[in-house]
């Protein structure tokens, strides 16, 4: 089984919600199902325009099935027509040729200019607590010139180390990845760092990060994709254990509000 996340942010004071969760069994035949998530609830109070209900899927207590990913998942992925989408797909480390819509979308983001959604996956740990994804470095828009520099010096297998740091307009995204010489170089993705920031579940000194490469021609968006690994202790699963991650259909493991 697959599972993806969406989300919603708010441009007004960079505000981020996980609203939904996707999932695809791949037994036959094939199945998708999108359910919302507690996070939802935060969304809909905080009146981001058209965030929830989620555009083709108007109930927050139902769970939506179909043999075929539904349109809102399926166009925030390149169309496999056009030209440059070998190109695309090689931003990201992904084979033009082995490569489906939701792997695609797990790293792509699958953002668009017409709305505030954006796309994620599951962090789910292996049976012995073991865990691995990739990710596109954030904030590298802000840098300065040395350290769009110190990044372009980077090749594939570069050790990368995590920091915690205040950044007070978004208290969620505090996680920065630095070089090991503690030289700044942007921010992990907002899901990764819910994740992460748990101090009693997780140690960042267990965590590993390397360069998967540099994309020297790609905007700075899309510049450093990064390759993070880990261990958990067995049978922890940190991001099904936040109460936003939880469906809505599920009995809240804390307080939800509504």
């Amino acid at each position: 089984m697959t599972t993806l996340f969406l989300a919603c942010h708010d441009r007004r004071n960079r505000s981020w919600y996980p609203v939904g969760r996707l999932t695809r069994n791949d037994s036959e035949p094939v199945e998708y199902e999108f359910e919302y998530i507690r996070g939802a609830f935060e969304a809909k109070n905080s009146a981001i325009p058209l965030a929830v209900p989620v555009p083709g899927f108007p109930e927050l207590d139902k769970a939506y099935r179909a043999t075929e990913i539904f349109p809102i998942f399926r166009y925030r992925a390149m169309n496999k027509r056009r030209p440059d989408r070998p190109e695309y797909l090689n931003l990201f480390g992904l084979d033009p040729d082995d490569t489906d819509v939701l792997a695609e979308l797990a790293i792509s983001g699958g953002h668009s200019v017409a709305d505030t959604f954006e796309i994620f996956p599951a962090i789910e740990p292996d049976t012995q607590g073991r865990f691995k994804t990739r990710f596109i470095v954030q904030g590298l828009r802000s840098s300065d010139p040395s350290t769009i520099e110190r990044i372009a010096s980077l090749n594939p297998c570069d050790l990368l180390e995590l920091a915690l740091t205040v950044k007070v307009q978004s208290p969620q995204h505090s996680i920065r990845v630095t070089t090991i010489e503690k030289v700044h170089l942007g921010w992990l993705p907002r899901h990764l760092a819910d994740f992460l920031r748990q101090p009693d579940i997780i140690n960042l000194a267990d965590i590993q990060l390397r360069v998967v490469q540099v994309n020297h021609q790609a905007p700075l968006s899309h510049r450093l994709l990064v390759e993070i690994t880990g261990q958990l202790p067995t049978g922890i699963d940190p991001m099904s254990e936040l109460e936003q991650y939880q469906p809505v259909s599920s009995p809240a493991k804390g307080s939800a509000t509504t």
